[in-house]
């Protein structure tokens, strides 16, 4: 029986890291932000490498859910979904996700946010998906589980052996120390736009404890950041905390 897991972020969340991580085990299969092709060719947001994105990806809405909550891979007693939850759209339909193991990966707004400008102009607040972080999280709490699994990314990268062994064994899985490192470079595993997102990851091997951002947050985005704080406390008091 396959274990379906969902690991539910925002962009600039050590996500890929995580997804790294995962796909170390060696019994793990991992899909790199399933819907974002789907997202991308309703939304018509233009992010880098748009149509390569939408031409590499199944993007029908029904097909990604049936796919997602039915898939068994052969050879294979882990699949691991990085999902992106700016991906999920206002008028998604969650009940396929009641067939997952659902989790939570959150970090601070404001080095989301500060790491996000970097890469990409934040036009939109959606685009982080705090607010999509936020009714994933509820539909899991009141349908699916109401102690949701949820971990911090600072956590982690402070503590990455503690931290992981309790995320596995609220996921019900075996840990061990294969998560703590991988191999450097891009990888086929990771979508198209990972020439675009991942350098930085790309160039480790293991989870880094950098330095917080301490840059002001430009003030146009300062009524984001407060939104978005919200949420994440809210998510915050959920956490796994050994």
């Amino acid at each position: 029986m396959t274990k379906r897991i969902a690991m539910w972020s925002g962009p600039r969340n050590i996500s890929t890291a995580m997804m790294r991580s995962f796909q170390s085990r060696g019994d793990t299969l991992v899909s790199d932000e399933p819907m974002y092709g789907h997202f991308l060719a309703i939304t018509k947001t233009n992010h880098p490498l748009r149509e390569e994105v939408i031409d590499s990806m199944e993007i029908n809405r029904e097909k990604l859910h049936e796919h997602l909550s039915t898939f068994c891979p052969e050879k294979y007693s882990i699949w691991y979904q990085k999902q992106m939850t700016q991906h999920i759209l206002i008028d998604d339909n969650l009940e396929w996700t009641k067939k997952l193991t659902n989790a939570f990966l959150i970090r601070d707004p404001k080095q989301v946010i500060l790491s996000y400008l970097k890469k990409f102009k934040l036009e939109d607040e959606t685009l982080i998906g705090f607010i999509q972080l936020k009714r994933i999280f509820d539909y899991v709490v009141q349908n699916i589980d109401s102690k949701p699994i949820v971990v911090d990314a600072n956590d982690i990268l402070k503590n990455p052996s503690v931290i992981l062994d309790s995320l596995c064994s609220a996921l019900k899985i075996s840990y061990t120390d294969k998560m703590l490192s991988w191999e450097r470079g891009h990888r086929e595993t990771d979508g198209v736009w990972g020439s675009h997102w991942y350098n930085e990851v790309a160039s480790t091997n293991n989870f880094i404890s950098s330095k917080k951002n301490e840059d002001s947050i430009p003030k146009e985005y300062l009524n984001i950041y407060k939104k978005s704080m919200d949420i994440y406390n809210q998510l915050y008091d959920y956490r796994i905390k050994h």
